[in-house]
């Protein structure tokens, strides 16, 4: 259960609104709010999927964009070894949804690490929302959102993620290297920033943003106008 907004934040001018909100125009977006996100190119051809994991390097995400862009859909494929298991992958997924589409991303070790969810979304009563909660596997067992008006800084982003009932997963005790929850931080107060400043957005969401010991990197990214 979401707990109540508290603060009352200025918000910032509009900013020029937004001509879409594909996939890689939320995860461009986000990136100049300063939310990093590891190396993706968008491809439409199977050469140019080979092309961009050679760039990027193996091991690689292949991704399917639009509207199938769902894990539960079959339209992401991780751990990509090599140029031939890209061709397997990419054959299944094009037969299977036809995207218009695909994402090729540089795959991240999630090992040591924590998922989490941050983003924001308007309120009919109160505006821009910031939200932080656990992510990945310990989302449906924690159910742990935080919520606070947007925009939020770092120190409230920070007071945030502490608040949440999974926090102890964040680490620091019984030998366990703390998590860089002020890169978190930062993250959820640059989403945040970026609702408060398109009111254009309904919604906006880094899901997950993966936390490690040396820093937060986005893995996923979605922005809805409304």
């Amino acid at each position: 259960e979401e707990r109540p907004p508290r603060g009352l934040p200025d918000l910032p001018a509009p900013a020029r609104p937004l001509g879409g909100a594909g996939y890689f125009e939320a995860r461009e977006l986000l990136q100049g709010a300063g939310v990093s996100f590891p190396p993706a190119r968008e491809v439409r051809d199977l050469e140019g999927a080979c092309a961009a994991a050679a760039e990027i390097g193996y091991p690689v995400v292949l991704k399917a964009l639009g509207r199938l862009h769902k894990s539960d859909a079959g339209g992401v494929l991780v751990s990509i070894a090599d140029e031939a298991a890209l061709a397997a992958g990419y054959s299944d997924m094009t037969s299977k949804l036809h995207p218009p589409s695909y994402s090729v991303e540089q795959m991240v070790a999630t090992t040591g690490g924590l998922e989490l969810i941050v983003g924001a979304r308007v309120d009919p009563r109160f505006g821009p929302i910031a939200l932080a909660g656990i992510g990945g596997l310990y989302a449906e067992l924690f159910d742990d959102v935080a919520a606070a008006l947007a925009p939020v800084d770092e120190t409230t982003a920070l007071e945030l993620m502490r608040s949440l009932r999974g926090a102890a997963l964040f680490g620091g005790t019984r030998g366990r290297s703390a998590l860089d929850l002020e890169s978190a931080a930062r993250a959820l107060s640059a989403v945040s920033r970026l609702a408060a400043a398109h009111p254009e957005i309904s919604e906006v969401e880094v899901n997950p943003l993966f936390v490690s010991p040396s820093g937060a990197l986005g893995l996923d990214a979605r922005v809805v106008l409304g």
